[in-house]
């Protein structure tokens, strides 16, 4: 074997240097951002949705049953954009543990979202449009491998 036929290695800390090196650092942190910025997003559509949805024309709980369309289509759209079901669950969790705090009694009596019609068709109505939206995501990995993990991957 010739001395001429081994592959240069590069000198120490060169690797650093490389382009495209912290790319991996990059894309992990604006991941976390846009994650960071939907959890944001669902606690913001839960909190002024709690204030509004008890506005009834009519006795017909109309915003609530907007409300509700909106939460799915807040779930939906984020989990499309993200291209996976994490990037719809966390908007929808943080929904509602929002909606749930609103929804508590406080020491005073005082509560934002009351036990009415409208009440319920937004709690209620908006957890099964989360549910709803979040499965509507198409999954990123084979069929299986949320339960077999690396195992779904190997088989041909």
């Amino acid at each position: 074997m010739e001395e001429d036929d081994e592959a240069p290695v590069p000198p120490p800390g060169a690797a650093e240097d490389a382009p495209g090196a912290g790319e991996g650092t990059v894309d992990a942190f604006v991941s976390g951002a846009a994650y960071a910025a939907l959890g944001l997003l669902g606690g913001v559509v839960g909190l002024l949705g709690s204030f509004a949805q008890d506005w009834t024309p009519g006795g017909v709980p109309a915003v609530a049953i907007v409300l509700v369309a909106l939460v799915f289509a807040m779930v939906r759209l984020s989990g499309w954009g993200m291209g996976g079901r994490l990037g719809a669950t966390i908007p929808a969790v943080v929904w509602g543990i929002v909606v749930f705090v609103m929804s508590m009694q406080r020491p005073e009596g005082d509560l934002v979202v009351q036990a009415t019609l409208a009440g319920y068709v937004y709690i209620i109505g908006g957890m099964v449009a989360a549910v709803l939206g979040v499965v509507r995501v198409p999954a990123t990995g084979p069929p299986g491998q949320w339960l077999l993990g690396r195992a779904a991957r190997t088989r041909g």
